[in-house]
């Protein structure tokens, strides 16, 4: 198969990932050949791409000169198929349309985007699920919040789960966690929290609860992916609490010391209101480390019965999981074998292998 691929967001947080481990698992299929479509100022980050080719696009993102950009590129690449890995879908191709569609967050949690935002989700989602030859969703979730939307065909909807980095399972070394903790002046036991710091993230929540903790507990709170220091509230709420000291922000860091991060860490929070998946449960999750997320969306279909799940407006609740982390041995110990069993069942290879039944099902 001749596949044309869209990956202008390789280095995005969430899409970024998924992204970059699809071509990955792709280098080694011997009968796929693929065409990568890139951004202008498009890193590899260390992929050795010895399948495929590169072809980059000027087109801003989320503009209408995208979607007809890509198309004539595409059409005159004379592909089997092309697969949009986020809601933008070219207008026009020649060729069957696969779209992944992570979540529909503009028209489910409207109060975090403008009126223009939303209206043109709204209308990109509705024209890549009637485009499209199939969708592929990460969760049942995000399966269901498709059909209570639009009107779709649900046999034209595969739930493909994302998976995990099996780097994550393999143990760091005591000294790289000393030079980590040393490196970021982390002292004390502490809570990680990674990822960006959209609204719907709810990073407060997390927030209030480390103030309560912190009270009775000698604990730190570790920030990695995008800066807290570039959001006033947050610096706001920090800064009026006196958390400065036991908050640390060490922003986006590469893979390897995003491991020992996880790792060094003594448990993860994750406190969305909205996640089309939730890398950073997995992430914990394989890396041996308690996971405790909210109780929404797709977040507890990725935790299952391994993890700990709270009321996302509920700073008490969740400051009294992260209490019981981190001092009952027992009940952290059973998370951690637990988690680790339930992270196994993640995997991208297994995520590669039906996307690619997918592609056979629709390519022409």
């Amino acid at each position: 198969m001749r596949i044309g691929i869209d990956i202008r967001k390789y280095q995005d947080y969430g899409i970024g990932t998924y992204i970059q481990n699809l071509v990955n698992a792709f280098q080694s299929q011997p009968d796929l050949d693929c065409i990568y479509y890139a951004s202008d100022d498009f890193r590899s980050d260390g992929l050795d791409l010895q399948k495929g080719k590169i072809v980059t696009d000027s087109s801003p993102k989320y503009s209408l000169q995208e979607l007809i950009s890509l198309s004539k590129k595409a059409n005159s690449d004379f592909l089997d198929l092309y697969h949009a890995p986020h809601y933008t879908l070219p207008v026009n191709l020649k060729m069957p349309g696969i779209v992944t569609i992570h979540d529909i967050i503009h028209l489910r949690l409207k109060k975090y985007f403008s009126f223009p935002k939303r209206s043109y989700a709204y209308f990109m989602v509705r024209h890549a699920c009637s485009a499209s030859s199939a969708i592929i969703v990460d969760s049942e979730h995000g399966k269901n919040e498709l059909l209570d939307v639009f009107r779709i065909d649900q046999k034209k909807i595969h739930v493909i789960p994302l998976g995990v980095d099996q780097s994550y399972f393999t143990k760091v070394t005591e000294e790289d966690k000393i030079t980590f903790r040393q490196k970021h002046s982390i002292t004390k036991p502490y809570i990680l929290y990674t990822g960006s710091l959209k609204p719907h993230k709810n990073v407060p929540v997390l927030l209030r609860a480390f103030k309560e903790i912190v009270r009775e507990h000698d604990i730190q709170l570790v920030f990695t992916g995008e800066r807290v220091q570039d959001n006033p509230s947050l610096i706001k709420f920090i800064g009026e609490n006196r958390l400065t000291e036991a908050v640390k922000d060490l922003g986006r860091i590469d893979r390897a010391q995003l491991r020992i991060a996880y790792q060094t860490a003594s448990v993860v929070v994750l406190p969305s209101f909205y996640e089309g998946f939730g890398f950073s449960m997995l992430e914990a999750m394989a890396s041996g480390v308690p996971a405790i997320g909210a109780r929404a969306a797709s977040i507890p279909e990725v935790v299952g019965d391994a993890g700990v799940l709270f009321d996302p407006n509920d700073e008490h609740e969740l400051a009294q999981h992260v209490v019981r982390v981190l001092t009952d041995k027992d009940y952290s110990s059973n998370l951690i074998k637990n988690g680790n069993e339930r992270a196994q069942q993640f995997s991208w290879s297994r995520c590669a292998e039906k996307t690619l039944q997918v592609y056979a099902k629709v390519a022409r």
